[in-house]
């Protein structure tokens, strides 16, 4: 893919996700007017619900229209300028929301007086515009705040497991790297998913559910390629791989573990809390 292309793509995606928030913000708007239009404060009780939900409409979008842009910017400026210890998120919206509060002040008197022909003073109307404006802004700045909070937790989440999914799987492949080195050494028909190994002398015994073969190698060696693998020794001469092991019994004191293809492995007591604890048992 060329440079063109994933830059093309990445801004598609950027696209994307501002019309994605730009739709989940109105959404909030939208269910604020909802509640303002049955609330009715400010003495609106002999309204009726659809011009109540009129006028709300279009005074929660405009001051949408206002408060989004001015607490975007305003915060990415404050970001930069505000001293510490003063400059963290929640001062910064709040000194945000109180400008473009003031911005909605001089904005909210002509549309009340559109509503409901009230533009006695328009100067006095200042000081109760900028009151609910405050409050009506406030909220849903909060609310807004509240949600960018909770999809950004959202996405460190997603963030963090796709991180552990990619480690989990640097592991496995380090693993299966690890143990194919091992099993590369035995004939064709004897390569499978490995189960155990024995020392036999100079000789190392690898079982696999394929069969067993010796090889000439030191047991030291082969679990120095097995460090990384999900296995654990037992006795001095014995290694089993954890999931091959299928059950396990008492003889006297000593345990015995039985491999998935019935090859019974003794455990000693140099190994044996190491042992009951990779198998909780």
């Amino acid at each position: 893919m060329t440079n063109r292309e994933i830059n093309h793509n990445n801004q598609y995606l950027r696209s994307g996700l501002k019309v994605k928030d730009f739709l989940s913000d109105c959404l909030v708007v939208a269910i604020f007017v909802l509640f303002l239009t049955f609330l009715k404060p400010f003495g609106m009780h002999e309204i009726s619900f659809l011009y109540s939900g009129a006028f709300w409409t279009v005074i929660c979008f405009s001051g949408y229209a206002v408060y989004s842009p001015t607490i975007q910017i305003l915060s990415a400026w404050l970001l930069h300028t505000l001293p510490q210890p003063f400059n963290n998120a929640a001062v910064r919206l709040i000194i945000s929301t109180l400008v473009a509060s003031m911005v909605m002040a001089f904005l909210a008197p002509f549309i009340i007086n559109f509503f409901f022909n009230s533009f006695e003073n328009y100067w006095q109307s200042l000081p109760m515009s900028f009151l609910a404006s405050v409050f009506i802004g406030g909220i849903i700045a909060g609310v807004s705040s509240i949600k960018s909070i909770l999809i950004q937790q959202h996405k460190q989440s997603q963030q963090s497991e796709q991180a552990l999914t990619s480690e989990s799987e640097r592991v496995v492949t380090i693993q299966n790297q690890q143990v194919n080195e091992l099993i590369n050494e035995l004939p064709l028909e004897k390569r499978g998913r490995l189960i155990c190994l024995q020392m036999d002398d100079h000789y190392l015994n690898v079982v696999t559910d394929k069969g067993q073969h010796l090889l000439l190698m030191r047991f030291k060696d082969a679990l120095s390629k097995l460090e990384n693998y999900d296995g654990f020794q037992t006795h001095r001469s014995w290694w089993v791989s954890r999931q091959a092991v299928a059950a396990s019994k008492k003889e006297g004191r000593k345990l015995i573990l039985i491999m998935e293809n019935n090859l019974e492995v003794p455990v000693s007591q140099t190994y044996l809390a190491h042992a009951k604890a990779a198998l909780d048992i």
